[in-house]
């Protein structure tokens, strides 16, 4: 059996979702510049006070009376002052550095503010310990990393419950349209949602409802109108043809007209049920047909098979019926024959040169043909609303029978292979 599944799969957030995410990730960036941007400031704020300081005080040393080695750096505990033979002596950080200030440099645990001499005729280089400072800095860091995690962690709860107040308007709108039926008319929803943008919303569903609720006016009116107008001719012809009957002078003898009479009477038969039918899927609310006693299927079967001997004569096509079983149906004779009957013209019009199998079961009837088949890429789109294969064709009988069995809960099942033919089973669901 042909079955088509499709899945919808949504995988993207909920607006309630994006809507924190966004809150969420704003108020990150925004902390996260103002906190880089404020680190940068003082960084460079602080080498630049830090580099003036140590450089100063290197002129002044280096420009002492009896030269800088006389200078007693006991008296200036967190500097260090390496020239002359000292250089050997000092760590290789710092003999790695060219010439210039150079701010917070490590070597081990401790941070240096670190000036090295830009004379070449006497080299030297000025540490100032700011290991202390680097420790405070990092202390600040931290707290404010904390910071904006406990930010972040208010905003979330604040975006939680501010999405909640914005779009718990939207989703009783959502619940009141889900709870609109199909049948109600004259629903309207904007005076429920006065005073916020959902409104806006809710006015522009009343107009599309407003809309709707003429077409559908229009439409019940026209239904009504035509099937009234209909019917009355129909049993003017069929008064007519019962006023012949009754004269049998007329027709005594002339099979012709008898068979005339009889296809007449039939075939006003069978648009008034087609006019029942046409009522029974126009409107939602109406109950299927139900038929004062039970309608057997093979009869009906038989009488169709009938009407089309002269296009499966044209078509050089046979049809064979097999009885598996007696079938009877509580539904209306003539809602029943438009199922098959569709079947049977669908079967003849794609077989040539060929045999179509009727088979009668227990609860189903299949029609079988072994014509041309679907063509694969068609598979999918059988079903739809005037969709058809063949250039003459209007593409609503398969979609007929499809809405014909949804309303009665019946099941259709339908296989088809190319060049090979075609199988369609009706399984009848008692109600």
């Amino acid at each position: 059996m042909h079955t088509t599944t499709t899945i919808v799969s949504d995988r993207s957030l909920s607006l309630r979702s994006r809507l924190i995410l966004a809150i969420v990730v704003l108020v990150t960036l925004i902390s996260s510049v103002f906190v880089i941007a404020i680190w940068e400031i003082k960084v460079r704020l602080e080498a630049v006070a830090f580099g003036h300081m140590v450089e100063e005080q290197l002129t002044l040393m280096m420009a002492a009376p009896e030269g800088p080695a006389s200078l007693d750096m006991r008296l200036l505990p967190d500097w260090a002052l390496y020239t002359g033979d000292a250089l050997t002596g000092m760590p290789a950080t710092f003999a790695q550095l060219p010439p210039g200030s150079h701010h917070s440099v490590r070597v081990d645990d401790n941070y240096y503010q670190v000036e090295v001499s830009t004379q070449s005729e006497t080299p030297a280089v000025l540490t100032y310990d700011i290991t202390e400072w680097e420790n405070q800095e990092h202390r600040v860091l931290l707290l404010m990393v904390l910071g904006i995690a406990l930010m972040l962690m208010i905003t979330l709860v604040s975006a939680v419950k501010a999405s909640a107040a914005v779009l718990t308007p939207l989703r009783q709108l959502t619940e009141r349209i889900a709870g609109v039926q199909p049948q109600q008319r004259g629903i309207r929803l904007s005076a429920e949602f006065t005073g916020n943008e959902v409104g806006r919303i809710a006015q522009a569903f009343d107009a599309y409802l407003e809309r709707l609720d003429g077409f559908v006016a229009r439409e019940k009116y026209f239904t009504t109108a035509a099937s009234h107008e209909l019917r009355t001719p129909l049993s003017v012809v069929t008064g007519a043809i019962e006023v012949l009957e009754s004269q049998s002078t007329l027709i005594r003898g002339d099979a012709a007209a008898g068979r005339a009479i009889n296809r007449i009477k039939r075939a006003c038969h069978d648009m008034l049920g087609f006019i029942e039918v046409s009522l029974l899927l126009s409107r939602e609310e109406a109950r299927p047909l139900q038929s004062a006693s039970a309608t057997p299927v093979k009869p009906l079967v038989e009488h169709l098979i009938d009407e089309l001997q002269p296009q499966l004569a044209e078509r050089n096509t046979r049809v064979t019926v097999a009885a598996e079983a007696p079938l009877q149906l509580d539904e209306s004779e003539s809602l029943i024959q438009i199922v098959i009957s569709n079947l049977l013209r669908n079967a003849v019009e794609h077989t040539v040169n060929g045999e179509i199998t009727v088979r009668i079961k227990q609860d189903a009837l299949e029609v079988s043909d072994s014509g041309e088949g679907i063509p694969t890429e068609n598979m999918e789109r059988v079903f739809e609303n005037s969709f058809s294969t063949k250039a003459q064709g209007t593409g609503l009988g398969l979609n007929l029978v499809q809405r014909l069995c949804e309303r009665l809960s019946w099941q259709i099942e339908l296989q088809s292979e190319p060049g090979r033919g075609t199988r369609v089973q009706i399984t009848f669901h008692p109600r």
